[in-house]
């Protein structure tokens, strides 16, 4: 009887045991999660940070504290958003070095509108991206947007995002 009470204790012992372990296995799992996440918090308000400075107007007397290009990007889900005039050179952009897409990305739908007359708009997919490259005007000047994205944009989402970006254009023109 004695040998069935001790093996009774340490086997409850064992299983007590074996409980506190896992549990504190667990906890720390989530522990390392939640400090994984925040890490990754602060390293994505650091890179908009980053991303922002670059949409910045250079007159900061001008340039609106609420409302920049960074905004509307993030506001239509789009990867980064470049206005550039008819010769391809950069007005504003989300990049931090947008020469070679604008220049690119220009060209093409210059070509484009010498082929086919008149076009208003462009979209591209190349691979799991969507390319957008519509005409604007302001002050009867002709830019080009080229916005990047993940999703394909509908034409009301176009429709805002060229409307948004005439309203900022003026503050770097």
């Amino acid at each position: 009887m004695e040998n069935l009470g001790l093996f009774t204790i340490s086997l409850g012992a064992g299983f007590f045991g074996s409980y506190y372990t896992l549990f504190k296995l667990k906890k720390d799992k989530k522990n390392v999660q939640n400090e994984e996440k925040e890490l990754l918090e602060l390293e994505v308000i650091e890179g908009l940070q980053k991303l922002k400075s670059q949409a910045v107007s250079k007159n900061p007397e001008k340039a609106s504290d609420t409302y920049d290009l960074l905004e509307i990007a993030l506001s239509h889900d789009i990867l980064d958003i470049t206005v550039v005039n008819e010769e391809g050179l950069t007005i504003i952009s989300t990049l931090k070095d947008p020469d070679e897409v604008a220049g690119q990305y220009s060209g093409v739908f210059q070509t484009l509108n010498k082929i086919m007359g008149n076009v208003e708009k462009t979209s591209i997919k190349s691979g799991e991206e969507y390319i957008y490259i519509s005409t604007i005007e302001k002050n009867e000047m002709p830019f080009y947007i080229i916005a990047n994205s993940n999703i394909e944009m509908d034409p009301i989402d176009e429709r805002e995002l060229q409307n948004e970006v005439i309203e900022i254009l003026g503050q770097y023109i």
